[in-house]
């Protein structure tokens, strides 16, 4: 993880006194210079332990502002405003993804100690923030079941004894590094790319700090648990974490929160099952909020809380307590309804998911009711992507030009362990055929029943619609044109003279499709939850599991497994976008319903 432009970052600040004395002419009362001077060391910690790839993920909640897509607030241009407002620590909590649990702590101190060694003089640590510290390590201390702890001492460089001198002993400060032991990780959904750097303030040369975080749905289901669960005992007494209000609060106000990912973690979250507890509670209600139920102890939250906000500047702004209860009880109350799929943070409420919305669609489309009659109600617009081979096309546009070719033998005796190994052997076998024979495939391609239609009024109604397959754009080129679509991703056909080459490039295999998918969610500015997939074979799977909505089409078992809907007909996708069913499942309704209807 390249982090440092040196040369820019060390013309802006030759020396220590440099960098601090900006970063106190920055600070504001919210954000501090010591904030930003400790975040900026964990920032460089982290990279430099990154250096080799994206092993090292920040956990906890001290990378919360990373997560954050919007917050209301403004603030001057060297300081992100998110920043201002989120409450985090000083320390780094990391956890390495790719040291298994075998001498796990082993592997982590030989890495801790490559970038900070220990039990060396300053003048032998290792170098950081491009030269201007160094960084040696003491106090590693192990816990049984939760952590190991390392204490970083940093030591600024004298400005005046040379490069290799160190400043006086009170320049120098400790950082502590606490790595999380695979048995304290839960990790229910894959790990998120931090939206924002984990640094909060703006400097020359440096570039965004976004490593690997824990799901956002996992640290907001801690947090769940942490404040409806009995709280720990600390000194003697209950220990409520009054921090964990904040947090939630932060969370409902700046991260978008997939509802199927919420209520996976919180049933899989371990204290949360520990109390006996399944799926997300209904309401919501904190441990001992009054009026406290039978057993428990009353905690007073209200009081806690504002003991909280006078010692945490960042706290200071955020509105009273019973509106960010407000917040927090609308965000986890809609956690426990299944048909809620994304948490809007900007407007303050969850949206139907693709999913649900899709799914109640597809039941109603299915119903023995009289949805031809109902009035359709308009879809939010969305990004419908279609494989090729049949699916748009009723049959298998390689096999139908190597059956043209007069080599479907020779084809089909091709057996592979994967899909690009598969295709290239193929397409090795029709080496020599006439590129004329391709042309007449791209030129006779036989749709599946309603597709053209469907593609129609899917783009009458503001939709987008774009083609991810695996075949070749010497065929789905003239296909997408012959459809009215602008977005395709397919491979390329070597052809030399006239004739295939047998060889090909570019393939679209399963991770292509997704990578297609993403690059038009960006361009097109449309969200992987309002993205809708149509496939039926096992190369459509990851695309299936990238998507907001997978619908499965005539499909294969793999394709099968990874549906959200299985359809017979392509008509009922209609439904899916809110469209009237075609004339032809109509009339199958009707006489479903008992034969044709009596016309006065």
């Amino acid at each position: 993880m390249r982090h440092l432009d040196v040369r820019e970052f060390r013309r802006a600040f030759r020396t220590w006194a440099a960098l601090t004395k900006h970063l106190d002419d920055i600070s504001t009362p919210r954000f501090s210079a010591d904030r930003a001077k400790r975040q900026l060391i964990a920032g460089d910690l982290i990279s430099l332990l990154n250096q080799d790839g994206d092993t090292w993920e920040a956990t906890g909640s001290n990378p919360l502002a990373a997560y954050a897509e919007s917050w209301p607030a403004t603030a001057g241009g060297d300081i992100d405003p998110v920043y201002e407002m989120a409450r985090t620590a000083n320390d780094l909590d990391i956890y390495n993804s790719a040291f298994d649990a075998d001498e796990y702590v082993d592997k982590v101190r030989d890495a801790i100690l490559a970038v900070a060694p220990e039990g060396r003089a300053p003048l032998d640590g290792g170098v950081g923030l491009g030269g201007l510290v160094r960084y040696t390590t003491r106090d590693v201390k192990v816990a049984g079941s939760g952590h190991a702890v390392f204490t970083v001492d940093v030591h600024p460089v004298d400005d005046t004894r040379g490069p290799l001198g160190v400043r006086r002993d009170g320049d120098s400060f400790s950082i502590e590094i606490d790595v999380k032991l695979p048995t304290m990780i839960q990790r229910t959904s894959e790990s998120e790319r931090a939206r924002r750097s984990l640094v909060g303030v703006q400097l020359p040369g440096l570039q965004p700090i976004t490593p690997l975080l824990r799901p956002v749905a996992d640290l907001a289901a801690d947090k769940m648990a942490a404040l409806a669960c009995q709280p720990g005992v600390g000194d003697g007494i209950l220990a409520p974490r009054f921090k964990d209000i904040a947090d939630l609060y932060y969370i409902a106000q700046t991260c978008p929160v997939d509802g199927d990912k919420l209520r996976n973690a919180l049933a899989e979250n371990w204290h949360w099952r520990e109390a006996g507890r399944s799926g997300p509670p209904y309401p919501y209600r904190f441990y001992g909020q009054a009026p406290a139920q039978d057993g428990e102890t009353e905690i007073l939250w209200h009081q806690g809380f504002e003991q909280l906000r006078s010692r945490i500047a960042q706290l200071k702004d955020y509105p009273e307590f019973g509106e960010m209860v407000g917040t927090i009880t609308t965000f986890l109350d809609g956690a426990a309804d299944q048909s809620n799929g994304v948490w809007d943070p900007a407007r303050g409420q969850w949206r139907p998911s693709v999913r649900s919305e899709v799914s109640s669609a597809m039941s109603h489309a299915l119903s023995p009711g009289t949805a031809d009659k109902e009035p359709i109600v308009p879809m939010q617009k969305h990004l419908f992507v279609f494989d090729v081979d049949q699916t748009i096309s009723k049959h298998d546009t390689l096999a139908t030009l190597a059956e043209l070719a007069g080599r479907l033998p020779e084809v089909n005796a091709v057996h592979a362990p994967d899909y690009e190994t598969s295709i290239r052997a193929k397409i090795a076998v029709l080496r020599g055929v006439d590129a004329s024979l391709v042309r007449q495939v791209a030129e006779t391609v036989e749709l599946s029943e309603g597709v053209e239609d469907l593609i129609r009024d899917l783009k009458a109604a503001g939709h987008e619609v774009a083609i991810a397959s695996g075949g070749f754009d010497t065929i789905v080129g003239p296909l997408a044109e012959r459809l009215g679509v602008e977005r395709y991703a397919a491979g390329t056909l070597g052809i030399e003279d006239g004739v295939l080459t047998g060889e090909v490039s570019g393939l679209v295999d399963g991770p292509g499709k997704v990578t297609a998918i993403r690059r038009w969610n960006e361009e097109l500015g449309i969200p992987r939850e309002r993205t809708v997939a149509i496939g039926d074979g096992s190369n459509d799977v990851d695309m299936f599991e990238a998507v907001g909505f997978a619908a499965g089409y005539q499909p294969g078992a793999a394709a099968a497994a990874a549906s959200h809907t299985i359809l017979r007909d392509m008509g009922y996708l209609n439904r899916v976008a809110h469209l009237p069913l075609p004339d032809r499942l109509n009339a199958a309704a009707r006489a479903r319903r008992g034969g044709s209807e009596r016309v006065s």
